[in-house]
């Protein structure tokens, strides 16, 4: 057995895991910073572009640090300043320097997004077989301690300012106690050492890239707009409505547990292309329901559908760069936040100018792109 891979993977877990944790019990206290600050939505929509934005700055940044001194010391170094400036949000006198505090984390959660796959994908291939599924898995379920976490002390009347340190120093702690066994510079089989000049193909990386780009768009509606959109499109209640991303999440967990297992047996192209079909289908069913439950389904479908996407892009990027593996990782990861903004302002555009029944035309418009573009995510790896 090859214990340093073994060691890689359990903390890379870890690293996963902390991301999740912080990520959601910043997110989860959205609410509480809305009222805290008497913010609008449009204040709020604001905020969560600023931090996108600079999100995706933060991820083009990792890849370039990465290539000079390891994904390891990248992913350590990013994930515990994430932990640090996680809190300054809570520290805002006012919306003024709360966009520029948010978006300090949002730098740093842009870094640890794109080192934390970097690291992954290097283990997975000391392993040999597909574990990014796994990963990405543990980083749901992460999440789901975090919003625990935020709601917890939500209960408790704690201040913003009280629950963000206390998220923030777990996990700063267990960075510090269990992430120390990640793929050092010289054991990445991703980034070539010193080849920090090695030429990233920009076509290849770029086909990687849309696919993601599409499943990050239909997310960040989903994430966003499916309460909305069940209430004012489909004239769903209140209590109702907040299942549709409930099952979204669910099946999105779940099929992330034996992802690697289909991958292993039927290749990333083939569980891509069924995916994309299972998408697809979900989300054509989501914009024509005739009643809620049906658009429920579609939602369930969509996270079954998408849920694999972004593991097996990265595995893609780092196949068509070899020697530069780290920085391709990287400039895909940057997609997600562009999906995630072009999500945040089109489907509200839609919405606006059309109806709130057809909010969700566009991303799912771009669903079949998914089936065509399956071949990319089996890459033969470049050469010369």
């Amino acid at each position: 057995m090859d214990t340093t891979a073994s060691r890689a993977r359990r903390a890379v877990a870890v690293a996963f895991a902390v991301q999740g944790f912080t990520f959601a019990s910043l997110l989860t206290r959205l609410p509480a910073v809305k009222d805290a600050f008497d913010l609008s939505d449009v204040d709020i929509l604001l905020m969560v572009l600023a931090v996108s934005g600079v999100a995706a700055v933060g991820s083009a940044l990792a890849g370039q640090v990465a290539s000079r001194w390891g994904s390891a010391v990248t992913l350590r170094t990013a994930l515990a300043a994430a932990s640090v400036t996680v809190v300054l949000p809570g520290m805002a006198g006012g919306f003024g320097s709360l966009v520029p505090l948010a978006a300090a984390y949002g730098l740093l959660l842009g870094a640890v997004d794109a080192a934390m796959n970097m690291q992954g994908v290097a283990t997975q291939e000391r392993h040999g077989r597909s574990i990014m599924s796994g990963f990405h898995a543990v980083w749901s379920l992460g999440a789901a301690a975090g919003a625990g976490v935020a709601v917890l002390t939500a209960e408790l009347n704690w201040s913003l300012l009280l629950s963000l340190a206390v998220s923030g120093g777990v996990g700063l702690a267990v960075n510090l106690l269990w992430c120390g066994g990640m793929l050092s510079a010289e054991a990445d089989p991703l980034e070539t050492a010193g080849a920090s000049h090695a030429r990233v193909p920009f076509v290849p990386v770029l086909l990687v890239a849309l696919p993601t780009f599409v499943m990050w768009l239909n997310d960040g509606a989903t994430s966003t707009w499916s309460g909305i959109y069940l209430e004012d499109g489909l004239g769903a209640t209140a209590t109702l409505a907040p299942i549709a991303y409930g099952a979204y999440q669910v099946c999105f967990f779940l099929v992330r547990l034996v992802g690697d297992r289909f991958v292993q047996q039927h290749g990333a192209a083939a569980v891509v292309r069924v995916c994309g079909g299972i998408a697809t289908l979900g989300g054509v069913l989501l914009v024509v329901a005739p009643s809620v439950w049906v658009a429920i389904f579609g939602f369930a479908l969509l996270g079954l559908g998408l849920s694999l996407v972004p593991p097996l892009s990265m595995v893609a990027a780092a196949k068509v760069a070899p020697g530069a593996g780290d920085r391709a990782v990287a400039r895909v990861n940057i997609a997600n936040y562009s999906g995630f903004i072009v999500a945040a302002v089109a489907v509200a555009a839609v919405s606006e100018l059309v109806s709130a029944r057809a909010m969700f035309l566009l991303p799912v418009l771009c669903l079949p792109y998914l089936v065509l573009a399956s071949a990319r995510f089996s890459p033969r790896p470049r050469t010369g």
